[in-house]
């Protein structure tokens, strides 16, 4: 039997020590058993190797963003990702020039990934934080808070109680066959290079580039994040099970899951179960939609299916991603 495997990705983001550990070594020691049920599945093999992103975060980036002279909103920011700008030899960036960009109208013809004007959310003299409209899969679009400051620090982030895992950015999957070969690439990596890349004119920043960082501002202890990605264009289920090693302690679940109409006149109806229970209710509607949730605790066994479940249309695509945020247990 034949069957599609997900894209996965392993993330890491200490915050005090690195992590010396090799690929094979972290997922041993993690333990995740992520398997495919045949039974359920009928589509062409495609077998991507997982990708993994190395994180780190400075000891000192938290207290340098909360310092007397800077703005970032700690206590209303949740997953985020960082990057420090250095031009020769020094922190600095044009504030002013950012400002113009993405507050200023979308010319015709101009590649960005805006979807429209940035919002303002709070600005000073040497600071600007604004939420951005970043383009995603079949002309959707994904809400992403975005601070800079003329220090050279850029941090996107998700506000407050919004799942980590609306960071998904699909807007490279073809809908008509939608394979995921990569989600190294996300959308606050987007607002990071509206700035470096577009606004600044400069050379993009890639995923494993050494200055980027991920943290999370309301779970502190959190060292690590896993992220699993499925796709479907047919009705039918495609489960993944996994088990869950009792080293770690499991800060955040979420799930996201979009719909795509594509070329069709309506688009398909899905939806995402975790442990049989719904964790985002049947839709027919195109879009992107997330939601916390929680490992059930079960007797004796931390093995887990999480699902993404198309039916009623063929037409279109969809897809799931989900994402556990957790730390050592000691």
């Amino acid at each position: 039997m034949r069957y599609k495997v997900f894209g996965g990705a392993i993330h890491r983001y200490p915050m005090v020590r690195p992590y010396l550990f090799s690929l094979g070594f972290l997922v041993f020691i993690l333990a995740l058993q992520l398997l495919v049920s045949p039974a359920s599945v009928e589509a062409e093999s495609w077998e991507p190797e997982p990708n993994m992103l190395v994180s780190r975060l400075t000891h000192a980036a938290r207290p340098a963003l909360q310092g007397s002279e800077l703005a970032f909103p700690s206590d209303s920011a949740g997953f985020s990702a960082y990057y420090r700008r250095e031009k020769d030899g020094s922190n600095s960036l044009d504030k002013d020039a950012v400002d113009d960009h993405i507050f200023g109208p979308i010319e015709s013809g101009v590649v960005t990934a805006l979807a429209s004007p940035a919002k303002l959310v709070d600005v000073g003299n040497n600071f600007t934080v604004a939420t951005l409209s970043l383009k995603n899969i079949d002309s959707l679009t994904s809400s992403v808070n975005l601070y800079y400051d003329d220090e050279g620090w850029i941090v996107a982030y998700l506000p407050l109680d919004q799942p980590a895992s609306q960071i998904w950015q699909a807007s490279g999957i073809d809908w008509e066959t939608p394979l995921i070969t990569d989600i190294n690439d996300n959308t606050l990596l987007d607002a990071i290079n509206v700035v470096i890349g577009e606004a600044l004119q400069e050379t993009a920043i890639e995923h494993d580039d050494s200055g980027l960082g991920y943290y999370h501002w309301q779970h502190t202890d959190a060292a690590n994040f896993l992220m699993l990605a499925i796709s479907r264009h047919e009705r039918g289920e495609y489960p993944v099970q996994l088990a869950v090693p009792d080293s770690i302690v499991v800060e955040e679940v979420s799930t996201t899951m979009w719909i795509s109409q594509g070329n069709n006149a309506q688009a398909p109806c899905a939806k995402v179960t975790l442990d049989e229970t719904d964790v985002l209710a049947e839709t027919c509607v195109k879009g992107i939609y997330s939601s916390t949730t929680s490992l059930t605790e079960s007797e004796g066994t931390s093995t887990h299916s999480w699902k993404l479940i198309q039916s009623e249309r063929d037409g279109g695509a969809s897809g799931a991603l989900l994402m556990i945020i957790y730390s050592s247990a000691g």
